[in-house]
């Protein structure tokens, strides 16, 4: 789902710089990262792939995922961990 994703918010980037498909790749907190139009162009991707898939309206940036302390868009990895664990407190 958040590969899914990342393919359509690469397809939107101005940049021009996809993001890697890898647990690794850097999103938020590092200067390899992405910007910010990037990150709400992702998060709104995996948003809508959770409600084409599942039927389930989720919201992932709230001021619960803000305050964790292992941030959720540090990496793609976390973020995937993230969106596994908001998925599953849906279900």
């Amino acid at each position: 789902m958040v590969y899914t994703a990342l393919d359509e918010s690469d397809a939107q980037s101005l940049n021009g710089a996809p993001v890697e498909k890898t647990p690794e790749a850097p999103l938020l907190g590092s200067d390899k990262g992405v910007d910010s139009l990037t990150i709400v162009n992702l998060v709104v991707a995996i948003e809508e792939q959770i409600q084409k898939r599942m039927g389930k309206t989720v919201v992932l940036v709230d001021e619960d995922s803000m305050a964790l302390q292992e941030h959720p868009f540090r990496t793609v990895g976390t973020l995937a961990a993230y969106v596994e664990k908001v998925i599953h407190k849906h279900r």
